[in-house]
């Protein structure tokens, strides 16, 4: 696979914002977070989002290593896909009805040119838990990040420590199943989604996790969402995202950050509540 999926990840998550939350209204995406979170480029004391929610559904182009320059040629393809949004019809997502619960798979799909879809990777949810704390979530506070990016039911950027939320901790097996050997996988191809239970509108609830046991790196680090895995082999993980106490856990479900199928064919899975 020529794609990079690191790349893809970080340029989907700041082209979420129009069609998998609140519909673009001209509020900035903060690129220099982004950057951070995926290891390209030296995080900044204090560096949080600033803008609309992200969009999941979007594919990206391609970009290489995070030498200054690369960055530099990054953050200008990632301005001009951004500004070609713009252009398009602005619509909701609806909630689809192809739901998944515990023990079913889901394929992540990439755009390997401009026509044709392959399998990247597949993910399988094995079980899902809401906790109050690390403790009741038996997880390691020293092992997990202080303080995370959320949005609002409003869809504003909002910063929550691990003692300020609930703690959403899913147990995922992730198969490899045609990432070459030197692509970067990033744990943000994954995140959380919430539907209005009225009307069914999606919205990108987390921006990283709070803890991931399969990280290649350590807790504080650039690259600690980074992960690898050989392609051919699954490796079981522990994620937890922290969740706000609005947001009820049976309208809370785990998607793929992007989806290239058509919105009605998106997969979600569901974590609570009835099937």
């Amino acid at each position: 696979m020529k794609k990079k999926i690191l790349a893809m990840t970080v340029l989907a998550a700041c082209m979420m914002f129009a069609s998998c939350g609140k519909e673009s209204d001209g509020q900035g995406i903060d690129m220099v977070q982004i950057m951070e979170d995926s290891g390209q480029a030296e995080p900044e004391s204090g560096a949080s989002g600033a803008g609309g929610q992200p969009e999941a559904g979007r594919g990206m182009p391609e970009a290489g290593n995070p030498s200054s320059e690369k960055s530099a040629e990054d953050e200008l393809a990632l301005k001009e896909a951004l500004a070609g949004e713009s252009g398009e019809e602005q619509t909701e997502v609806v909630l689809s009805d192809k739901l998944l619960k515990a023990g079913d798979t889901l394929e992540v799909l990439y755009f390997v040119d401009e026509h044709t879809l392959e399998q990247g990777l597949e993910l399988t949810l094995q079980d899902a838990k809401l906790s109050a704390s690390p403790e009741e979530a038996q997880l390691d506070r020293a092992l997990m990040v202080e303080e995370t990016e959320n949005y609002d039911l409003s869809g504003d950027p909002m910063m929550y420590r691990i003692d300020e939320a609930g703690i959403l901790t899913c147990n995922l097996t992730i198969r490899n199943v045609n990432v070459e050997e030197g692509d970067d996988l990033h744990i943000g191809t994954f995140m959380i989604a919430y539907a209005d239970p009225a009307t069914g509108k999606v919205s990108i609830l987390t921006s990283m996790p709070t803890y991931f046991s399969a990280s290649s790196s350590s807790v504080g680090k650039s690259d600690y969402y980074h992960y690898e895995l050989p392609k051919g082999e699954s490796k079981e993980m522990v994620v937890a995202w922290l969740i706000p106490g609005e947001y009820e856990a049976e309208n809370l479900y785990l998607c793929v950050t992007y989806d290239n199928r058509e919105p009605g064919e998106r997969q979600y899975f569901r974590l609570f509540g009835q099937e």
